[in-house]
């Protein structure tokens, strides 16, 4: 992870500095904090992170505190808030259709085995 020696960073204002670096020093993960040039309000917290785990781990906390890493578009990997494709794959457009389908396959079957059904209540 850190074979180009780039490391992942993350600009804060100073009342969220606290969090992150108590996060840091519980799960002992090397940092290191500058102040940022312009503008004078900002931090870096530069993270030097060993493995995959602790990566995983620190994009979670950054995710839960809404805080961003440096560099990276945050619109680029946010989920689309798109109706059609949910709406397709969680119900069927019309459900009273979707219940008679149901309705009339339960007959076919019952039917097979000439025993009495129960009647439905839709």
């Amino acid at each position: 992870m850190a074979d180009n020696n780039t490391y992942p960073k993350v600009i804060l204002k100073k009342k969220q500095i606290p969090t992150l670096i108590d996060f840091c020093l519980e799960e002992s993960i090397e940092f290191s904090v500058r102040q940022q040039t312009f503008p004078e309000t900002d931090w870096e917290v530069e993270l030097r992170l060993k493995d995959y785990r602790t990566a995983v781990l620190v994009g979670m906390f950054l995710r839960e505190n809404k805080m961003e890493l440096d560099g990276i578009d945050p619109q680029r990997y946010k989920k689309q808030s798109g109706g059609a494709a949910r709406k397709s794959d969680d119900k069927p457009e019309n459900p009273k259709a979707a219940a008679n389908s149901d309705a009339k396959a339960e007959e076919k079957s019952g039917s097979e085995t000439n025993e009495p059904q129960m009647p439905t209540l839709l």
